[in-house]
């Protein structure tokens, strides 16, 4: 594989997990993307400073997210307002770790969930994502309750059989809990 093409699938691998990443920090959807951008490119200014272990790619990865965010934040004239705004929290090495393994369940689960055909995935993610009721679900969408329980059934069977099943659990509980 030559270099080119390596960039790119670093690129799908992380880019998806970075900007759910910083997006918690910064509560902004552009914002979060052009930071999650700005990661790849400085790492691919970089790169040769970088080990080429996928561990020390990734760390750089999210560390030139978190500093970046940090950078924003600072170079701001409003900071207090912004962070009162925003209810951005600096965070703590494990607060960090947390959003950062958060990040890439919830990017396992999107991609897990994007296989789903169109009217499963869009109930899954209306649940499990964006926290409507079931009742909800049905009046948004116009369905009844049955279709609705029908398809989450489904939609979980799906992701039971494609996650790592002895970490769906875990996984499914971490999801629903924040």
């Amino acid at each position: 594989m030559n270099a080119v093409d390596s960039d790119k699938v670093l690129f799908a691998k992380y880019y998806r997990s970075l900007c759910y990443f910083a997006m918690q920090m910064v509560h902004d959807e552009n914002v979060a993307e052009d930071l999650a951008q700005d990661a790849f490119v400085t790492y691919f200014q970089q790169r040769n400073e970088v080990s080429d272990d996928e561990k020390a790619i990734k760390s750089f990865l999210y560390a030139t997210v978190k500093y970046a965010v940090y950078n924003l934040n600072r170079k701001s004239k409003t900071v207090a307002k912004f962070w009162q705004r925003s209810g951005y929290q600096e965070c703590d090495d494990i607060d960090y770790e947390h959003q950062i393994i958060r990040a890439e369940f919830m990017a396992a689960i999107q991609a897990t969930l994007a296989t789903l055909p169109a009217g499963c995935q869009k109930i899954m993610t209306m649940s499990y994502v964006d926290g409507f009721s079931n009742d909800e679900i049905a009046q948004e969408l116009q369905i009844s309750l049955n279709t609705i329980k029908t398809q989450k059934k489904r939609g979980l069977h799906v992701l039971r059989s494609k996650l790592r099943p002895d970490y769906f659990s875990v996984i499914f509980a971490f999801f629903i809990a924040t």
